[in-house]
């Protein structure tokens, strides 16, 4: 291209939304299009003579030279990305192309501004694992619910016929619940749900699974897949959960007493499928109903 035309094309640089930037072996700007402007905050006379680090982030520093030292042998890198730091303080994602120029004895990049674009892509993702988050657990207690829970049973139950463990399955019924939803509103009860959930929680093991499924109705998985003393588990988070919930829930100056029916069925002893494991916990726990409620039944 002649100088004449050369000239002419160099006029219109500013129209660029990207950045030119021409970088020497040392990584100082020799030189940097208008759009360097609306890219980095600054203005191209600010920046050349600079070295390009004294603009970007420290967390790709390493990354960065070691790509820049691949376009000094001559090696194009078409798409790489790092961050900057704006003139104004803010951090921007940029997208880079580059190639080594042997005549001028340069790298000559182009830098693309995709902060907006990483930023829709963060919030999407965030979307994607609230909405996640909401499919699998309960709203008002924050615990799995059904959906979860049956997977967690399906994972553990994998696991216990491989290793030939096995697996409880409890399920609580809160006594007198719906005595407190009237005596003290719906509001009460849900805070009354919300601590009842935290009790259990804090009962059970690391390995565990706790869940509401509905109303006052709370299961828990006892995973023993790779043990044979499943009784002995089942024992221990019984009594943990029992004892979790003995001390009284105290609400606006009111002592609320917290009592639980609680019904316990065994895999494979009581059912090979999540169905047939809630169904008999469920039958046990309505037994212990029928005992006066606070009791365990299997």
């Amino acid at each position: 291209m002649n100088k004449p035309a050369f000239a002419a094309l160099a006029e219109y640089m500013d129209l660029l939304l990207d950045a030119i930037c021409v970088v020497d072996p040392a990584h100082r700007f020799s030189y940097l299009s208008p759009g360097a402007k609306r890219v980095f905050g600054y203005e191209p006379e600010e920046m050349i003579g600079r070295s390009m680090f004294d603009f970007m982030h420290p967390d790709h520093h390493e990354e960065t030279l070691a790509r820049a030292e691949q376009v000094n042998r001559g090696v194009d890198v078409l798409h790489f990305e790092n961050r900057y730091i704006h003139k104004d303080g803010s951090v921007i994602h940029l997208h880079w192309t580059a190639r080594w120029s042997a005549r001028d004895k340069m790298r000559i990049g182009v830098a693309r501004d995709i902060t907006a674009q990483r930023a829709l892509e963060h919030e999407r993702e965030s979307l994607i694992k609230r909405l996640e988050h909401m499919a699998l657990t309960d709203s008002l207690t924050n615990l799995p619910n059904r959906a979860l829970f049956y997977d967690r049973v399906r994972t553990a139950q994998a696991r216990a016929e491989r290793d030939g463990g096995g697996l409880g399955v409890l399920y609580i019924d809160l006594d007198k619940f719906k005595y407190i939803n009237d005596q003290y509103g719906h509001a009460a009860g849900d805070e009354l749900l919300k601590a009842v959930a935290n009790r259990i929680q804090s009962a059970i093991r690391n390995t565990d699974t706790a869940a509401r499924i509905g109303g006052d109705e709370f299961v828990v998985l006892v995973d023993a897949s790779h043990t044979r003393h499943l009784d002995r588990a089942i024992d221990k988070v019984v009594n943990k959960i029992q004892a979790a919930l003995r001390t009284p829930h105290t609400m606006k100056h009111v002592s609320l007493p917290i009592t639980a029916s609680i019904g316990v069925a065994m895999w494979p002893e009581h059912g090979h499928s999540i169905e047939q494991l809630l169904h008999h916990a469920d039958q046990a726990m309505y037994n212990a109903k029928r005992r006066g409620g606070n009791s365990v039944a299997v």
